[in-house]
């Protein structure tokens, strides 16, 4: 937990060399332990454990001392229950404290409610264990509770449940400071959906102008999204293992599965939420209208001067060329080139290209830049681009053909990016339990170190390969070791097989997927502890940048010994993959402008660069001139 006048700061702290950027305005997800754990200790550290892996950010603990809890003559029929369980699962102040320690061990903040003033005495010494506090709804005007908890300095949380208005207004205006965070709650166990009252969040923060927070006891915890959307910040939850157990509080508890998916859900609200402005479709729905769209082919030839009329012109798929929006501004104008039968109708029919001048070709290969290609056009666009240097992009069905490599210049300098995919419906993954997806990534990995010697033969130079190696197994060190081990077999075959730096979400097979791997702080130490070769993707590192707890220029700095190749175009956000330089996000240029100084080739991957006769790769070169020109 973070006192409320922290929310929204930016916190740099120093984690080996690089600086951690930690967001103080995310939601705080805490799993009450409460009495869940029957009066066991060991039941507790294993809910406490279970909270840690699912990412909680904190675990909370009840306290009551018996002696003071209840009246010697109280003879409610709900006093018998309640007493019978809280002494059932009382744990005493030592065990608790332990059990905070082990929390603060797997990195975990703890927090206590406790019932009455006096209690708090129990812990003497060890009260400054706790990372925050909160007042249950039945205490609300336990005043002398309250301000011996804003005492200590942590945060409060004060539970609003089974409280009329006047009386939470006549508590909260007397509360001095700003560490106290007002929590929404209905004491009903559990709250059905349509009693949740949620809409008192939004009053909560019009009439306090803080943090505002949701306990909940709902027996639906999708609840809590919608808490979440309306402005909650912290949401407590009680974690249980099953929901069924007897026990008060089971049955209105999440199970660690459960606060897993309430977890990401708080992770990325913020993205998830975002949009509110024009819209830009994301890469992955780019892909997806080049596949699934049609742009225009020609029914017949056209010569230079001819007109182009909509009689004469089909729309098909792929949309590589001229849309249905577009075509309007386009029809009845006269080619500029001859187009034959057949051929796509894009904007080189129209608009004369200008040839690349001198400077930029200097300046491109001076900073070793490269572009990619096909196997089919590397002549052509070696010829309309002689830059010199070039990377191969293949598709499964390509690395599976026979490749003859004399067709190529043996004075360029190539590089390999293998397929992403294996087939139709799989992933290159080398380490796959499916025997047949394991099996063809080994065999397009073989193939494709085939190609790269026999390339390397022909031009007397290295051929690196770049691969998206992005499926865990098991742990991230896991991950880290087996593929440490393969690439080492490649490179003692004379081939440097490079994984490259990947983005936080992958376009994959036309969906979007959440990549766990090579794309986080965790991986920098693992890429340094098994000196791990790479192939840094500035556009990617630019992307994780918007969502991951690094800068990206510290990034690059620091695995600088690592990097053996780069992919660079400009970003923006978490989803604005492959934007021309200077069209991303501002701050990408010194990541970018780094990136140039680098000795080893440069990847410009702007996308759909190829189209139009490769005029997505000319303005980026003359791009990088003008903006990077001088400045190196």
């Amino acid at each position: 937990m973070f006192p409320p006048q922290l929310r929204g700061v930016k916190s740099l702290g120093k984690a080996r060399g690089i600086v951690r950027v930690v967001g103080m305005n995310t939601i705080q997800i805490i799993a009450e332990i409460g009495i869940n754990h029957g009066g066991s200790a060991e039941i507790a550290r294993e809910l406490i454990a279970a909270a840690a892996s699912v990412r909680a950010t904190g675990v909370k603990f009840q306290y009551r001392n018996l002696e003071n809890a209840y009246s010697p003559g109280a003879d409610q029929i709900g006093d018998e229950i309640l007493r019978k369980e809280i002494t059932k699962n009382y744990l005493s102040p030592s065990v608790i404290v332990k059990l905070v320690h082990h929390a603060k061990e797997l990195g975990v903040q703890a927090g206590i409610s406790f019932f009455d003033a006096a209690d708090m005495d129990d812990f003497e010494s060890d009260l400054d264990v706790f990372d925050f506090y909160k007042v249950p709804s039945a205490e609300l005007c336990n005043m002398s509770l309250i301000h011996r908890m804003l005492q200590e300095g942590k945060p409060v949380m004060l539970s609003t449940g089974c409280h009329k208005e006047l009386e939470i207004e006549e508590v909260f205006s007397k509360l001095p400071g700003d560490n106290w965070i007002p929590m929404h709650c209905v004491s009903n166990y559990p709250v059905v959906p349509v009693n949740a009252k949620l809409g008192y969040l939004r009053h909560l923060a019009r009439r306090w102008k803080r943090e505002i927070g949701y306990s909940s006891h709902d027996e639906s915890w999708e609840v809590c999204l919608l808490a979440m959307q309306l402005g909650a910040t912290v949401i407590e939850r009680h974690i249980t293992f099953d929901k069924q157990a007897q026990g008060l509080d089971h049955s209105t508890s999440s199970t660690p599965n459960e606060f897993q998916r309430l977890a990401e859900f708080a992770e990325n609200l913020e993205l998830i939420l975002a949009g509110d402005g024009p819209r830009y479709p994301n890469q992955g729905e780019m892909l997806n209208l080049q596949n699934l769209g049609r742009s225009f082919y020609a029914t017949k030839d056209f010569e230079v001067g001819e007109a182009i009329v909509a009689e004469q012109c089909v729309a098909r798929a792929p949309r590589t060329g001229i849309g249905r929006y577009e075509m309007a501004q386009y029809l009845g104008r006269s080619a500029v080139r001859p187009v034959r039968k057949g051929e796509v109708i894009n904007k080189s029919v129209f608009e004369i290209s200008k040839d690349l001048t001198d400077e930029v070709i200097v300046f491109a290969r001076s900073k070793r830049v490269s572009l990619p290609v096909r196997l089919h056009d590397q002549r052509g666009m070696q010829k309309k681009f002689p830059i010199g240097r070039y990377e191969f992009h293949l598709s499964f069905g390509e690395v599976l053909s026979a490749i003859d490599v004399k067709q190529y210049d043996s004075a360029a300098r190539y590089s390999i990016h293998l397929p992403d995919y294996v087939s139709s419906t799989q992933l290159m993954d080398p380490f796959s339990e499916d025997v047949a997806q394991r099996t063809a990534s080994l065999d397009i990995l073989n193939r494709t170190v085939a190609f790269a010697v026999a390339l390397q033969d022909r031009t007397g130079a290295d051929v690196p390969i770049v691969g998206s190696f992005s499926v865990v197994h098991g742990d991230r060190k896991e991950f880290f070791e087996t593929h440490a081990q393969l690439l080492s077999n490649y490179r003692r075959q004379g081939v440097a097989v490079l994984p490259q730096w990947l983005p936080p979400i992958a376009w994959y097979f036309g969906g979007s997927v959440r990549l766990n791997a090579m794309n986080g702080l965790q991986d920098v130490e693992f890429i340094e502890q098994y000196e791990l070769p790479i192939c840094m993707d500035i556009c990617h590192l630019c992307m994780g940048e918007s969502t991951a707890d690094f800068v990206a220029t510290e990034v690059l700095r620091r695995l600088r010994p690592h990097i053996r190749h780069l992919h660079i175009a400009d970003a923006m956000g978490i989803d604005g993959e492959g934007m021309l330089f200077g069209d991303g996000d501002p701050k990408n240029m010194a990541v970018l402008q780094e990136a140039l100084r680098f000795d080893e080739d440069k990847v410009v991957e702007v996308w759909q660069g190829h189209l139009d006769g490769g005029a997505g790769f000319a303005k980026s070169l003359v791009r990088l001139r003008e903006l990077f020109g001088e400045r190196q």
